[in-house]
């Protein structure tokens, strides 16, 4: 698909009954997974960029370029719908409108900006935008779009920071009314209480959990039309590499680690080996 399509496409799946899953890549070869796999659409974002790629935390370190370079190389090469977290947007709503053309000309399917200003991932105050000022952000994004179906979601922590199911409810349809094509909420708690909070919602709704204690079928149960698996790569990836680190460190012994290590061939299936041998056979190789 090209990005027109895949746009078109995601569009379809929050238009679609049930939840879909939205799978978090931290780099392009689990992305790559992630697509064989067969999962339907692809996720990245500031937590796992940081991580893998700076070594840094998710606590407004991430920015717009630090961002950009892995979406793209996503975009490109993967023929799945790419949802991005575009963290706050970076830029006041005057300016808000590069965030927008950036992401677009990579290719990206959906954009999120959240109200976050300070506070996620930190025991600290949370400090969330006014909701008038998020609203112009969200509104000056819709307006930026080149492609009606380059999505901009919304979100908002006013649960997960602040525990305030009222307040993200009136959050969520706020913007909503601005133009945001769905909202955005990580939620905590029971998925009857997502159930309940859903009825309030006057559009789309993306979910994260929190703790990750219910099924895609809860959710989809609960009324979320998609909801956002973010970090099951990254963290796998940290513990599998941690595992073999620390036993090769101990035993000084390779073959121990087949559990872990050494399918080279299924790693070559995944990076393209298989066109660079069709283009040989095609063009020959000097």
């Amino acid at each position: 698909m090209d990005m027109y399509e895949k746009r078109v496409r995601l569009r379809e799946l929050l238009d679609e009954t049930g939840c879909t899953p939205l799978m978090g890549a931290y780099d392009l070869l689990s992305a790559k997974i992630i697509e064989q796999t067969g999962f339907p659409v692809l996720y990245t974002g500031s937590f796992v960029t940081g991580a893998s790629a700076y070594g840094l935390p998710d606590v407004g370190l991430v920015q717009m370029h630090d961002l950009l370079g892995l979406a793209r190389e996503i975009a490109k090469e993967t023929n799945l719908p790419l949802v991005c977290d575009a963290d706050t947007g970076w830029y006041h709503a005057a300016n808000i409108w590069r965030t927008v053309h950036e992401f677009e000309s990579a290719g990206v399917s959906a954009i999120h900006i959240e109200d976050t200003v300070f506070g996620k991932h930190t025991e600290h105050t949370p400090v969330l935008l006014d909701t008038p000022v998020m609203c112009q952000r969200i509104k000056a994004c819709v307006d930026a779009r080149k492609d009606p179906n380059f999505l901009i979601f919304a979100r908002t922590d006013a649960i997960y920071l602040k525990n305030d199911p009222e307040e993200a409810i009136s959050r969520i349809n706020a913007y909503l009314e601005a133009g945001a094509d769905a909202g955005f909420i990580p939620f905590k708690g029971s998925v009857a209480s997502l159930a309940e909070f859903r009825k309030k919602i006057n559009g789309p709704l993306i979910v994260t959990s929190v703790d990750f204690q219910d099924s895609v079928a809860d959710e989809a149960t609960a009324g979320a039309n998609m909801s956002i698996y973010w970090p099951l790569t990254i963290f796998a990836a940290f513990k599998a590499v941690k595992k073999v680190c620390e036993e090769f460190y101990q035993h000084q012994d390779a073959t121990k680690l087949h559990e872990f290590c050494f399918d080279e061939g299924l790693i070559n299936k995944t990076i393209s080996y298989e066109r660079f041998e069709e283009n040989l056979q095609r063009f020959g190789a000097i």
